[in-house]
């Protein structure tokens, strides 16, 4: 493998294994949707490919981003140095952020065209929105990181697609921060690692909550900024996971 351009075959490489992935994940939630249909499981309606999917990544792009650090090993025994390995796998991340979602909004809109016209079924609007009474403070966590902001692609698909890209984007980063604080330092290290990325992520909802105008629970009503920062901030999170990572992995022992 080229030194020069061997970060394109981890790019290429993980862009295809993980959208292969991605592709199961879609293919389980069409059937599981399709026997719900069958067997009328949900009188009132069902969320459509786009919105299930919405939620059901917040745990699948973590999980491949969690894997993303075993790679390592895997590339630098076929000679791609640890900075090729980050440029590869960054580039494909980005891929996987840019055409993920317009994949399954496109396979959305085409599965739900099928059945509403060959049925009398109907598709549900989806309720993403959380409460702001204070209740427990895990709970409030728990929830902040599972419903974050939705926007529906009918009502705006440039608003919808970027919150889903920055979606997959930071709960990827946040997998990979972990895996990466794990595999290079000890327990303590990756459990140091899982409360950064907690904050970043609930930090990351609110200001994106602020910037739409959203209801934020009162627990966290003081990290409410103006729009302006809101957007700066918002855009300087992701960043700094990726020099967590970079730095992280640079000169990580390898343990083959």
């Amino acid at each position: 493998m080229k030194k020069h351009n061997n970060y394109l075959k981890v790019m290429t490489d993980m862009f295809l294994i993980q959208l292969f992935w991605a592709f199961g994940i879609m293919g389980v939630m069409l059937i599981i949707g399709l026997v719900r249909l069958i067997f009328h499981m949900q009188e009132n309606g069902q969320d459509n490919l786009y919105n299930s999917f919405f939620v059901v990544a917040t745990f699948f792009v973590f999980v491949i981003g969690v894997m993303a650090t075993y790679y390592l090993p895997h590339y630098v025994g076929l000679g791609v140095t640890r900075k090729n390995y980050f440029k590869g796998a960054t580039l494909a991340l980005v891929g996987l952020t840019v055409i993920l979602p317009f994949i399954i909004w496109g396979t959305s809109v085409i599965t739900e065209l099928i059945i509403e016209n060959v049925t009398s079924f109907s598709f549900r609007e989806p309720n993403m929105d959380v409460s702001t009474e204070d209740s427990n403070f895990i709970g409030d966590i728990v929830e902040f990181l599972i419903v974050t902001p939705f926007v529906e692609p009918e009502s705006n698909w440039v608003l919808a697609i970027g919150i889903f890209s920055l979606k997959i984007l930071v709960y990827y980063l946040a997998g990979w921060l972990i895996s990466a604080a794990f595999y290079k330092f000890s327990v303590i290290a990756g459990l140091g690692a899982i409360a950064i990325s907690i904050v970043l992520l609930t930090v990351e909802n609110v200001l994106l909550r602020s910037i739409l105008s959203l209801p934020i629970p009162n627990r966290f009503a003081f990290l409410e900024v103006p729009e302006g920062i809101a957007i700066v901030a918002l855009l300087l999170i992701p960043l700094g996971m990726f020099y967590l990572i970079r730095v992280l992995t640079k000169r990580v022992s390898i343990r083959m």
